[in-house]
């Protein structure tokens, strides 16, 4: 006779003081156990994963309530909407194995809850596709191509004076002229300057010049990260 055993870790460890008694008695029912994560969290996970659990009833002599996977991945999401972006996420990972070597005693899964969505990946259901793809040769898009970078334009400037307009991705962007204008004319011959109509209707006046985007030698992701991280 074979073993089937299912074993399922939670990440991160949970801040103490957002879990209620109430998410405690619903959390234990799947027989989910609480391990002190320093004095100020816990880490959960499940020696052997039940999906469904069990309440006594707090009534007297009131039946056994069952609960569903379902049930307890609303409650883990009802604790992430009420952390306030303390907790912004919950993930629960898990191991299928067997006492045996049985071709169906073996496989893993992952669920990812945040305040909005929960979402599944089962290594089960990804090998059936990759089988169905390959015996009927449709390819479905988990197995296309990932999607080329966004492309990212740096304007490079030196003294003042654009010297080019590079990307990461030029061949994404569709061929265009770049027209770079300055309205500090000072010094400039009349012959030089450009006639620019302006949305009140006036004309003013500048210099300028065109330049094309170019493959960058620069890592602009890098860049760009720094940025976003700085709020720039």
């Amino acid at each position: 006779m074979a073993d089937y055993m299912n074993q399922s870790v939670f990440q991160p460890s949970i801040p103490k003081h957002l879990i209620n008694d109430e998410d405690r008695r619903i959390i234990e029912a799947f027989s989910i156990t609480f391990e002190s994560d320093g004095e100020d969290k816990f880490y959960l996970y499940a020696d052997e994963w039940c999906c469904n659990g069990y309440l006594d009833s707090e009534e007297p002599d009131g039946e056994e309530i069952e609960l569903t996977e379902d049930d307890l991945l609303n409650r883990f999401q009802e604790i992430i909407r009420r952390s306030n972006g303390e907790l912004p996420w919950i993930s629960k990972e898990s191991a299928y194995t067997c006492s045996k070597m049985r071709p169906d005693g073996f496989g893993g899964g992952a669920v990812f809850i945040t305040a909005d969505d929960i979402q599944y990946s089962f290594t089960g259901q990804w090998l059936e596709e990759r089988i169905r793809e390959t015996e009927t040769g449709d390819v479905g898009p988990q197995t296309e191509d990932s999607p080329p970078p966004k492309p990212i334009v740096g304007v490079i400037l030196e003294g003042g004076l654009v010297q080019s307009i590079v990307s990461n991705a030029p061949e994404q962007i569709p061929e265009m002229d770049v027209i770079i204008l300055d309205y500090d004319v000072e010094g400039f011959e009349e012959e030089c300057l450009l006639k620019v109509p302006q949305s009140s209707g006036e004309i003013a006046h500048a210099v300028g010049h065109i330049e094309k985007i170019t493959e960058s030698g620069i890592d602009l992701g890098m860049v760009l990260n720094q940025m976003n991280v700085r709020g720039w």
